[in-house]
């Protein structure tokens, strides 16, 4: 059987047999729903309200996911994605029946728009069964947008490209060089669509404004303003003052489940809980990365998939990114914990804070 990597995907019967019946329903679908549909990614959320005027539950909408009506919906939304974002229609070329559908049409980033660092980072996260690469399930979204408490609005579906901004403008070049998959479809002149990582960016811009403010309080209290200058030499000092502040909380004698904690999660310690609940471990973290960001030129983005966080530790979590991809073992925080290790144990696992910039390159 073959995978979603092979060639077959983009161009078999089965899914151009599909991409033509949307493209054909495409106008009557228009006219019947008001016209000025401009594939533009502003269009989703009255797509969205269309849906739910015709089906009342998503009950009724499964049940016609393969009438005309859906099927240019769903031809629509992943249009959207290809034209603003260089995504390509991909469908197996057998049946698949587990999944549910006699078809299963996706939309995916072209694979060979990424560069070499892009395509090591994306293949370690599918070890880790992490990844984000965007991916988009056209039928399955229109049926389930359908349902009132749906939490997942089809507003929402392009955030993801916001974190592969480079290869989203390499698919586009792409795009405007070969043979469309249906005709007529190229990417928009003012392509590609607003690139907003939603929610998981506001989080994390809420993050940043909040430390930024009170790190002039913080740096006061540490005793050590002076040397707080953000320069890579500073992370030593910064080093002693978590020590310090681990013997203050009574946490001296935990660091061994600290330590557990990289190989486990965040999730099931409490001692791990009330050191980076600590306001000066949480101002730390927020340090160390923007010396990152000013000494190494990296650059702050959110958290966009962890199967170790849940709703109580991503508060924490979100912030936890630094220009490449993480896994459950977030830098910064492995960072912290590991240059709290015993110095004089060498298989103890202690790492200076300063090398945790090195992998910035």
């Amino acid at each position: 059987m073959t995978t979603i990597e092979d060639p077959a995907w983009r161009d078999n019967p089965r899914l151009n047999d599909w991409l033509a019946a949307g493209r054909e329903a495409f106008p009557a679908w228009a006219e019947l729903t008001g016209g000025g549909w401009d594939f533009g990614t502003d269009s989703l959320a009255r797509l969205e309200r269309v849906i739910r005027e015709r089906y009342p539950d998503r009950e009724q909408a499964d049940a016609d996911w393969n009438g005309t009506f859906l099927t240019a919906a769903a031809w629509y939304l992943g249009e959207v994605h290809v034209r603003n974002y260089g995504a390509l229609w991909q469908c197996s070329p057998e049946p698949r029946p587990f999944l549910g559908r006699e078809i299963h049409p996706l939309v995916q980033l072209p694979r060979e728009a990424l560069d070499e660092e892009e395509a090591e980072e994306l293949a370690e996260a599918e070890e880790l069964c992490e990844d984000d690469f965007p991916l988009c399930a056209p039928i399955d979204l229109v049926v389930a947008v359908a349902d009132p408490a749906s939490t997942y609005p089809l507003t929402e579906t392009p955030e993801g490209y916001a974190f592969w901004e480079p290869a989203v403008e390499r698919a586009l070049e792409l795009a405007r060089i070969r043979p469309p998959q249906n005709p007529g479809s190229r990417p928009r002149p003012d392509a590609p669509g607003v690139l907003d990582p939603g929610r998981p960016g506001q989080d994390l811009a809420h993050w940043l404004a909040v430390r930024e403010e009170a790190f002039p309080l913080w740096a006061r209290a540490t005793g050590r303003e002076a040397e707080l200058d953000f320069s890579e030499s500073s992370l030593e000092m910064l080093e002693e003052v978590l020590r310090q502040r681990v013997r203050a909380l009574g946490l001296d004698d935990k660091l061994d489940v600290l330590e557990a904690s990289l190989r486990h999660g965040l999730t099931v310690l409490p001692h791990s809980h009330r050191l980076f609940d600590d306001p000066v471990f949480d101002c730390a973290l927020w340090y160390l990365g923007e010396t990152g960001c000013r000494a190494r030129g990296a650059r702050w983005l959110p958290l966009r998939a962890n199967l170790d966080v849940d709703p109580v530790t991503v508060r924490q979590l979100a912030v936890a990114r630094i220009d490449r991809r993480i896994g459950p073992r977030l830098e910064l925080t492995a960072a912290v914990q590991s240059c709290l290790r015993d110095r004089t144990d060498p298989d103890d696992g202690y790492r200076p804070l300063l090398h945790a910039l090195a992998d910035l390159g």
